[in-house]
C-alpha cells in the first residue's frame, strides 16, 4: 500500500488540546513495553475531566453512567463504543456513587496507530478514515454488535496482562481486528430497524410535559422509550421527528432554561444551580451553558444587572465558580 506524506503527517501530527482540566500524556502509562495499553477499569467521581497526547478506545463493559465530551453529555451503559483521538476533552462518571461504571481502555500513540495499519498493508479507504478523525479531533461513537468488542477486549486484555510468549504480536492483532471493526460499523451505519408506525401524538404531547417537569432528574431515553411501550430506536426517531432536535439536545436546553431562571431569580453559587439544573459537574454546566446561550452563567447573570453572590478563595485543588 502506498501512504502520502500528508497522510503520515496527519497522523504523527500533534494536536493543539483542548480545555481539558487536565493533561494524561502517554508518558505516564509506566512501564510499558508493549505496543498498545490495555486496562479495565472502575471509574469513580476522582478522575477530573481530562485530554491525552493518545489515541484511546474505550467500552463500557458493566455498570451505566454518563460520558462528558467537552460539552457533550450522554448516558452510557453496557456495550457503548467510543474512539477518542488526542486532545479531547473527556470524563466517564457513574451514574450515582456506589454503583458501577467499568470500562475497557485500549490506548496507542497516532505513531502506534499509523504502524499497525502499515504492517497489515491496510487499505487507503481505512487509513484514510483514522487520518481524518486523528487530524480533525473527531471523536465518535458506537454501540457493540453481537458483543463482538467486549470478546475483543477481553481479549485484549488478558494478552496484556499476562505477557504470555507472542503477547505482543497478538495484541497488535486484537487491535488491528478492533480498528476494521470501527472501521466497518461506522461506514456501514447501524442495523436498519424495518420501518415503524408513528407514535401518537398526545403520548408524545405527554412525554415533552414530562421532560420538562422532570428535566433535572436523571432522564434515560431508554426509561422514555419504556413509557411509550416502544423501543428505543423508535423512540429515538419519532423524538427527533416531533421536535426537530435529539432527545439528548432536548434534555440538554430543558436544563440550561431552568439554569437561566434560578440566575435570574436567586443569587444563589453556580455549583448550586449547576446542580438543581441536573448538573453535579459544574464546568461542564459552564461550557454547556455558554455553547448554549454564547455566554458564561457568571456572564449572563452580570447582564441582567443582579447582585453577585460573594466569592470565596479556592482552597487548594478546588476550583471557584
Amino acid at each position: 500500500m502506498k501512504e502520502t506524506a500528508n497522510e503520515t503527517e496527519a497522523l504523527r501530527a500533534p494536536a493543539p488540546f483542548s480545555r481539558g482540566e487536565r493533561l494524561l500524556p502517554y508518558a505516564s502509562l509506566i512501564d510499558n513495553p508493549m505496543p498498545v495499553y490495555v486496562n479495565r477499569v472502575h471509574e469513580s467521581f476522582d478522575l477530573r475531566m481530562h485530554a491525552h497526547d493518545f489515541i484511546e478506545i474505550c467500552l463500557v463493559a458493566e455498570g451505566s453512567g454518563f460520558h462528558y465530551l467537552d460539552t457533550e453529555q450522554m448516558a452510557v451503559t453496557r456495550g457503548d463504543l467510543f474512539f477518542i483521538p488526542i486532545g479531547i476533552s473527556h470524563v466517564f462518571r457513574p451514574a450515582a456513587k456506589g454503583q458501577p461504571l467499568v470500562l475497557y481502555n485500549c490506548i496507542l500513540t497516532a505513531e502506534q496507530l499509523n504502524s499497525l495499519l502499515l504492517a497489515v498493508q491496510a487499505e487507503p479507504g481505512l487509513v484514510s478514515f483514522f487520518n481524518e478523525r486523528g487530524a480533525g479531533k473527531a471523536w465518535f461513537h458506537l454501540h457493540d454488535r453481537g458483543e463482538e468488542a467486549q470478546r475483543l477486549f477481553r481479549r485484549l486484555h488478558r494478552e496484556f496482562s499476562d505477557r504470555r510468549p507472542g503477547s505482543a504480536a497478538a495484541l497488535c492483532a486484537l487491535t488491528v481486528e478492533l480498528l476494521v471493526q470501527l472501521y466497518r460499523q461506522q461506514i456501514e451505519g447501524p442495523e436498519r430497524a424495518p420501518s415503524d408506525p408513528e407514535m401518537p401524538a398526545a403520548s408524545m404531547q405527554e412525554l415533552l410535559a414530562y421532560i420538562g417537569a422532570n428535566c433535572s432528574a436523571e432522564l434515560l431515553a431508554g426509561d422514555m422509550a419504556a413509557k411509550l411501550g416502544i423501543g428505543e430506536r423508535q423512540f429515538q426517531r419519532s423524538f427527533k421527528r416531533a421536535t426537530g432536535v435529539t432527545f439528548l439536545d432536548f434534555v440538554q436546553s430543558a436544563r440550561i432554561d431552568i439554569g437561566c431562571r434560578l440566575l435570574l431569580e436567586t443569587t444563589d453559587k453556580i455549583s448550586a444551580i449547576a446542580a438543581r439544573s441536573g448538573y453535579q459537574d459544574t464546568k461542564f454546566f459552564n461550557r454547556l451553558f455558554k455553547k448554549k446561550t454564547g455566554v458564561t452563567p457568571r456572564q449572563y447573570r452580570a447582564s441582567l444587572n443582579l447582585p453577585q453572590p460573594p466569592r470565596l478563595p479556592a482552597q487548594t485543588g478546588q476550583e471557584l465558580d
